[in-house]
C-alpha cells in the first residue's frame, strides 16, 4: 500500500469539508457564535425583564468549554478524519461532540451540582441533543461551504485555461513569424534569434499554472525583447530599471512577456521613428512593511507624421489573463492600465513578498 506524499496530503486537506479549526481567527467566530446562541436559549426562556446574568453566565461557562475542547479536538482529528468518507467523517466529528458535551456535563455536575447531590441524567441527554443538533447544522454549513469554494477554484481554473491557451498560440506565431523575417537577410542573427527562441519555449511549455521566481520572468521578458531588438534595430530603444537585488517574490508565469509583446507590436512597431520601452521594478508607495511592488511597462505611442495618434485594436486577452492570475494568486496583486499623452502604461501589481516567501520556502 502506498503511503500519500505530503503534496496529496495537503490536497486532501485543502479539499476537505471541515475546516482548519486550528487557527485563531476560526475559534474567536467559533466563540462569538457559541455565544450568541447561549443569549438566543436564554431569551426564550422568559421575559425580558427576567432575564438572568448568573444563568446566563453559567450557561456561557459551560457552552465555551464545549466549543473550546470540541474545537482543540476537531483540530488534532483532522488529518485522521480526511482519510474517511463525507458521512463518516460527520458521524465521528458529531460523536466526538458529544462526548465532550458529555464529560462537561457529567464533570458540571458532580463539582458544581444546581439541585440535588447526584447527577442530573435527563439535563446531561438535553445537553447532548442540543450539542449534536447544532453540531450537525455546522457540519452541515461547513460542507455547503467547501463545495460552493471547490466549485469556485474549478471554474477559475478553467476560465484561466481558456484564456491561456488564447494567448500561448498568439506569442509563438508572432515570435516564429520574426525569426523567418531574417532568415534571408541575415542567417547569423536568424540563429542567435532561434538560440533565443529555444530558451523561451523550454521555460514557456514547463507549465500553464507554474510560479516561477521573479529574476526569472524578468530574464524570460529580456530574451524576448532581445529577438525584438534584432528585428526592429534602433526603432526599439529598451531600458530597463531594476534595483541591484530583486525581491523574493514568485509570480505565475508568463505575466511580463504579453505586455511587452503588446507594447512593441501596438507601440513602436507600427512607428516608423524610434519608440520607447521602459521596465521600472519599484516599491509600492508606503509599502516598506506590507511588500507590495510595482512592475511598469511604459511605451510611446505611435503617431503619424501630423502628430495624430495611430490607433492599433487590441481583443484585450491578455490582459484578462494576466489580471485573471494575479488576483487568483493575491487579492491584493493585479493590472491597471493607463494612456497618456505620450505613453501606454501598464502597471503589474505583484504578489506581497511575504506570501511568496511563506510559500516559495520549504
Amino acid at each position: 500500500m502506498s503511503v500519500p506524499s505530503e503534496d496529496n496530503k495537503q490536497g486532501l486537506l485543502e479539499a476537505f469539508f471541515l475546516p482548519d479549526l486550528c487557527n485563531t481567527r476560526a475559534v474567536i467566530i467559533l466563540l462569538a457564535v457559541s455565544e450568541g446562541l447561549v443569549l438566543a436559549l436564554n431569551l426564550m426562556e422568559g421575559p425580558l425583564l427576567a432575564f438572568s446574568w448568573q444563568r446566563f453566565s453559567v450557561m456561557s461557562f459551560f457552552v465555551q468549554w464545549v466549543c473550546l475542547l470540541s474545537v482543540a479536538g476537531l483540530c488534532q482529528l483532522r488529518r485522521l478524519l480526511v482519510r474517511l468518507s463525507v458521512a463518516l467523517a460527520s458521524a465521528v466529528a458529531l460523536g466526538f461532540i458529544a462526548l465532550v458535551t458529555l464529560i462537561v456535563s457529567v464533570t458540571g455536575e458532580m463539582l458544581w451540582p444546581l439541585a440535588a447531590p447526584g447527577i442530573d441524567w435527563p439535563w446531561v441527554v438535553r445537553n447532548i441533543l442540543i450539542s449534536s443538533i447544532f453540531g450537525a447544522l455546522a457540519l452541515r454549513y461547513f460542507y455547503v461551504q467547501s463545495q460552493w469554494r471547490l466549485k469556485a477554484q474549478a471554474e477559475l481554473k478553467s476560465r484561466l485555461t481558456a484564456l491561456q491557451a488564447n494567448i500561448r498560440p498568439h506569442f509563438f506565431f508572432n515570435t516564429l513569424n520574426t525569426v523567418a523575417s531574417l532568415i534571408m537577410v541575415d542567417p547569423d542573427k536568424a540563429e542567435a534569434m532561434l538560440v533565443d527562441l529555444a530558451q523561451l519555449f523550454r521555460a514557456v511549455l514547463k507549465n500553464d499554472n507554474a510560479l516561477v521566481p521573479l529574476a526569472d520572468e524578468i530574464q524570460l521578458g529580456r530574451r524576448y525583447l532581445a529577438i525584438e531588438q534584432e528585428r526592429l534595430g534602433e526603432r526599439l530603444q529598451v531600458s530597463w530599471q531594476l534595483p541591484d537585488t530583486l525581491p523574493d517574490i514568485t509570480v505565475p508565469q508568463l505575466v511580463l512577456q504579453p505586455l511587452l509583446e503588446n507594447a512593441v507590436y501596438h507601440g513602436i512597431q507600427p512607428n516608423p521613428d524610434p519608440g520607447s520601452l521602459c521596465i521600472e521594478l519599484k516599491q509600492a508607495p508606503g509599502a516598506e512593511q506590507s511588500g507590495q511592488w510595482w512592475l511598469v511597462i511604459r511605451n510611446s505611442l505611435p503617431r503619424t507624421s501630423a502628430g495624430k495618434r495611430i490607433q492599433q485594436p487590441g481583443n484585450g486577452i491578455a490582459h484578462a489573463n494576466i489580471r485573471a492570475r494575479l488576483q487568483a494568486r493575491d487579492e491584493h496583486a493585479g493590472l491597471k492600465v493607463t494612456e497618456e499623452k505620450e505613453e501606454y502604461i501598464a502597471c503589474l501589481q505583484l504578489p506581497q513578498a511575504e506570501a511568496a516567501n511563506g510559500e516559495s520556502n520549504p
